[in-house]
């Protein structure tokens, strides 16, 4: 019974941890660039994901937040983290990408005498959003937390409380995660001509 009641806990916990690496590629400048697999969430009435990523050279390392989807990210977004010890960390976007995704769209058949209709898939615009993670920020929020973020939309935002800190804890795991591959040697990347 003990046994099981420690699964039940872990369960929910787990879900916000990532459990391994998008990407590990090498870059122009032979800058390594490592990207965690991404945390989906609802922040209002919009699904964002967000993913940790570093890109380390031979003389830096530095850490950035990923937050991407189909409501709009416009260039310099600010993003509001209230972190546990009840400061603000504020953010602004260096990088905004704005690309197409194939989406599910559903089409009603008029005039049938049962709710039938056609699946299909349109372009949609997706929004891909980064934002600096100086050390002493990452610092912070592993330590204390976010309990509450806002992400400027237009001319207003999108907020969210948690009473438990999911992102701050998807942060630390990913960090650790991050480190962890740093420290293993980068993949060389084979060519399609090599050896053909």
């Amino acid at each position: 019974m003990r046994h099981a009641i420690y699964i039940l806990f872990l369960i929910p916990s787990s879900c916000s941890v990532p459990r391994q690496v998008s990407w590990d590629r090498v870059e122009e400048g032979n800058v390594r660039h490592i990207g965690s697999k991404s945390l989906e969430t609802k922040i209002d009435n919009a699904t964002y994901n967000f993913g940790l990523t570093v890109f380390s050279g031979a003389k830096s390392k530095y850490y950035c937040l990923l937050i991407s989807s189909l409501w709009r990210i416009d260039n310099n977004n600010i993003v509001l983290l209230k972190i546990g010890n009840g400061e603000t960390i504020k953010l602004v976007s260096d990088n905004i990408n704005k690309g197409q995704v194939d989406w599910p769209s559903y089409s009603p058949i008029i005039g049938g005498n049962s709710n039938s209709g056609v699946v299909s898939t349109k372009k949609t615009d997706y929004y891909s959003s980064i934002y600096s993670l100086d050390d002493d920020v990452l610092r912070k929020i592993e330590q204390h937390g976010v309990y509450k973020i806002r992400i400027e939309f237009a001319n207003t935002y999108k907020e969210q409380i948690w009473k438990n800190d999911k992102l701050g804890r998807y942060i630390k795991n990913a960090h650790e995660i991050l480190e962890s591959q740093l420290q293993k040697p980068g993949s060389s990347g084979k060519s399609i001509e090599q050896d053909f």
